[in-house]
């Protein structure tokens, strides 16, 4: 007997692209979890709009319901009967009296325009007898003043939050803020805290030209950081990346809304920005190791989370924090500027008189010479291999001088070109080898230099390839921290 072939129906629906990035990654996001839930949603750009399509899922009225309540719970008024939340509090309420198939008919039309429904869209919504416009947190760009179709036009809106009359006129129909809500409440939180400003962003990832949605995309959806700059992005973009690695989704890059506000109370709004962060960098390095399975690199890239989560709080010390922003910039552009920064801050505050809950967080950094070989790697400007037993040899030397170490590091570090850098390293191994000569009972101090000599000439070997200036300073760098990771400090786990 035959078993019958069984044909499941398809869904296909399309979600047009406007050229806001964060709030097209709500919609497609939003329209993906609408339609198919936690079931398999294929996502394909086709240019002018993503074509997301699955196996029909029958989702009834409670079921749209209780996504929106799990994501955006409805506000409780003030006294005032104002509340900060009042555009998501409408949606709320409409999905009520949702009509699941209107939804569906508006997002399968292949050019929709109107709304499916008769009511008029949100902006139209009388809310406390004003006329409610679209906040930040569904993209900077709909606020008033922040930008317009030729920012360059009138570029002192670009950051001014006036009321006038250059208002940016977006009227979403329902069914594109009913998707931009759900796919919003999949947006993380990211807080940058400085003595003068405060920066308040979501961001959402954007995911490859075809990829395939299944589950909720679960991740941490808090993070903040008192570093300044884009440190607390990169925590962020680097915490969702390998949460994202066991569902093997390809992340591109990520999409952003942010609003600067003044520190105190009141919090003043300074400016306000949006579109991408532009980490694809460090997108590609994480997915290229999700696809070869590369543990090695993805340890270091959560090596680098675990560092940024341990110093994001204000009480912070100004080298840690320092640490942290080379970090990040090393993170997402994988330069050799920030490369050589984070061997010198980390060599100071492994070499500083505080506590070792200060320096553990520098120990577990790029801790062994393994960890090392794979930043080389990340790196990628064509450098040699660091000799191990040369920088074995070294980190020993280097130990035994407990008081004048840092001193004999830093002569390393502002060695100018390679001659005098294999010279600075032949003398302090030879001093190495005469203090253990000297605990034997037997020194010798030619015997030392000659051991000395014998070891570095295979160093010397390799000056032709690192006659470039770039390519010295990136391999000095690589060698000296695999120096300070075989060195013991104690503090370290």
């Amino acid at each position: 007997m035959m078993i019958p072939k069984i044909h499941l129906k398809e869904n296909t629906y399309k979600v047009y692209k406007t050229g806001i990035p964060f709030y097209d990654a709500a919609r497609l996001i939003g329209v993906a979890h609408l339609f198919f839930g936690t079931a398999s949603a294929e996502i394909e750009d086709k240019g002018a709009y993503w074509e997301v399509k699955g196996i029909d899922v029958r989702r009834d009225e409670e079921q749209i319901t209780w996504i929106l309540e799990k994501f955006v719970p409805p506000p409780r008024k003030t006294k005032s009967g104002s509340t900060q939340k009042e555009l998501e509090y409408k949606v709320y309420e409409f999905l009520k009296n949702v009509n699941i198939d209107k939804i569906q008919q508006y997002f399968g039309q292949l050019y929709p325009q109107t709304s499916s429904f008769n009511e008029q869209d949100l902006r139209s919504f009388k809310l406390h007898g004003k006329n409610r416009a679209l906040k930040a947190e569904y993209d900077a760009a709909f606020q008033a003043g922040t930008r317009g179709w030729d920012p360059l036009s009138r570029y002192e809106f670009l950051t001014t939050r006036t009321q006038g009359k250059d208002k940016i006129l977006v009227k979403p129909n329902i069914e594109e803020l009913l998707a931009a809500t759900l796919g919003r409440g999949f947006a993380a939180s990211v807080i940058s805290r400085t003595k003068r400003q405060r920066e308040e962003m979501y961001i959402l990832p954007i995911f490859s030209s075809h990829v395939v949605l299944s589950g909720f995309l679960d991740y941490e959806r808090f993070y903040q950081h008192s570093a300044g700059g884009f440190v607390a992005s990169v925590l962020a973009a680097i915490s969702i990346l390998l949460d994202l690695t066991s569902k093997k989704i390809p992340v591109t890059d990520f999409a952003h809304t942010k609003e600067v506000k003044e520190v105190g109370p009141r919090g003043k709004p300074i400016s306000s920005e949006s579109g991408y962060l532009g980490f694809e960098r460090l997108c590609s390095l994480w997915w290229k190791a999700v696809e070869e399975n590369d543990e090695e690199r993805l340890k270091i890239l959560t090596q680098i989370k675990l560092f940024l989560e341990n110093t994001a709080r204000q009480d912070t010390d100004t080298q840690n924090q320092e640490l942290a922003r080379q970090l990040a910039n090393f993170a997402v552009n994988l330069d050799v500027d920030s490369l050589c920064m984070i061997e010198r801050l980390k060599a100071r505050i492994l070499a500083s008189q505080e506590g070792k809950a200060v320096k553990r967080w520098a120990l577990n950094l790029f801790k062994s010479p393994k960890d090392i070989k794979e930043v080389k790697k990340m790196v990628d400007v064509g450098v040699p291999d660091i000799p191990d037993e040369v920088s074995q040899a070294l980190a020993k030397a280097l130990e035994l001088d407990e008081k004048g170490w840092m001193n004999q590091f830093t002569r390393l570090e502002n060695a100018t070109d390679f001659s005098q850098f294999i010279g600075h390293v032949e003398h302090i191994i030879s001093r190495g080898y005469y203090r253990e000569l000297q605990k034997e009972g037997q020194p010798n101090i030619r015997n030392a230099m000659n051991r000395a000599r014998e070891l570095t000439s295979t160093l010397k070997e390799l000056g032709e390839s690192l006659a470039d200036e770039k390519k010295f300073r990136a391999w000095k760098s690589i060698f000296l921290m695999d120096v300070l990771s075989r060195m013991k400090f104690g503090g370290g786990e």
